[in-house]
C-alpha cells in the first residue's frame, strides 16, 4: 500500500510540476525530495508547502541557474540512492 502511495505522489508531482513550467531538471529534483520526504514521514500537506515553495525558489531564479541548482541536488541525490 506504501508504495502504491509513493507512486501515485511521484505521478501527481509529475503532473503539477509540468503544469507549472519548472525545467525538468527541477522536476526530477523535486520527485527525489518528494520520494524522501515520504518515506520520513512527513505529512502529505507540509509536502505539497515544501512543494510550492520549491517551485517559486525556482521560478525566482534565472532558468539557466535553476537548471545548474536542480543538476547538482540530483547529482547528490544519485549518491544517497
Amino acid at each position: 500500500m506504501k508504495k502504491s502511495a509513493v507512486i501515485l505522489l511521484t505521478g501527481l508531482s509529475i503532473l503539477l510540476t509540468a503544469c507549472s513550467k519548472m525545467p525538468k531538471e527541477c522536476e526530477q529534483s523535486w520527485e527525489h525530495i518528494a520520494v524522501i520526504a515520504k518515506k520520513s514521514g512527513i505529512p502529505d500537506d507540509a509536502i505539497e508547502t515544501q512543494k510550492k515553495e520549491f517551485e517559486r525558489n525556482v521560478q525566482e531564479m534565472p532558468k539557466d541557474k535553476a537548471i545548474e541548482v536542480c543538476n547538482a541536488q540530483n547529482s547528490i541525490f544519485g549518491l544517497v540512492k
